[in-house]
């Protein structure tokens, strides 16, 4: 049994890193359900299958901080009426966008 917890981590690992949203649903079932009638190991299966948990548990918190950069950057990019670049050395640079007195020409 625990090697099919651990194989559920891995692959838990492997849709967190790939972004892989639909399948970490399925797979957080699955860990749970196993996990809920998982009887005693030993010591070092028990460390192998928390360092495991642990790395997935920063690897979600790590996709969390990105997906609120992402949605942040969106809003950014909604409400801007200046158009943001970054120049050849990496500094962010604005340019403004028209006026709402100034005539457009088509």
């Amino acid at each position: 049994m625990s090697t099919q917890l651990e194989e559920l981590l891995d692959q838990t690992r492997d849709a967190l890193i790939a972004g892989n949203f639909a399948a970490l649903y399925n797979l957080s079932a699955q860990v749970e359900a196993l996990a809920d009638a998982f009887p005693r190991v030993d010591r070092p299966t028990a460390d192998r299958l928390r360092r495991k948990a642990d790395r997935n548990a920063r690897l979600l918190q790590a996709a969390t901080r990105g997906i609120k950069a992402a949605r942040q950057r969106l809003s950014d990019i909604a409400a801007a009426s200046t158009l943001s670049t970054y120049d050849a050395r990496g500094r962010r640079d604005v340019i403004p966008g028209p006026s709402a007195f100034q005539p457009r020409r088509v």
